[in-house]
């Protein structure tokens, strides 16, 4: 009998992992689990946990959470006083797998006194989260230092 490369002469018995009958059987798994994949079903976003007001002194570094659910998977955007807040090194976003998300701000200046609003959007709607930060600024105990440090100067 002729062996033919990868082949036998025997019949398959379905037992070979390389047996045409089992790479048949593979391909129906793998499409199940695509299929069990697709069924998660279609959720518009929402909040599970919201960002909440704060009040941070000037200087420090101010940081809202949240945690977001939905799927498809929401597109999540962040505002200052309605205006798209652009990521820097001044602004930080994180947003991970399980729906975590986060805008950290550093150095917070007076500027940065606002409401801050995340929005989360996918096919099925919207949702949207606003917090207040309060900064709070040191203006006399600033001018007080300055003018001890002239002082010294002299």
């Amino acid at each position: 009998m002729a062996m033919i490369s990868g082949m036998s002469g025997r019949k398959a018995s379905g037992s070979s992992p390389t047996s045409p009958i089992n790479a048949d059987k593979a391909e129906n798994e793998d499409a199940f689990l695509e299929e069990v994949a697709e069924e998660k079903p279609h959720v518009k976003p929402y909040f599970t946990k919201k960002i909440l007001d704060m009040e941070v002194v000037e200087g420090s570094a101010a940081r809202f959470d949240c945690k977001i659910e939905g799927y498809p998977d929401p597109e999540v955007m962040w505002f200052k006083d309605d205006q798209p807040v652009k990521e820097s090194r001044h602004f930080q976003i994180d947003y991970d797998e399980e729906g975590n998300c986060s805008l950290t701000i550093s150095e917070v200046c007076g500027d940065d006194d606002a409401k801050y609003t995340c929005k989360a959007v996918n096919s099925l709607g919207e949702a949207t989260c606003t917090a207040e930060l309060l900064v709070e600024t040191m203006a006399k105990e600033g001018e007080g230092e300055g003018e001890e440090d002239e002082e010294e100067e002299e």
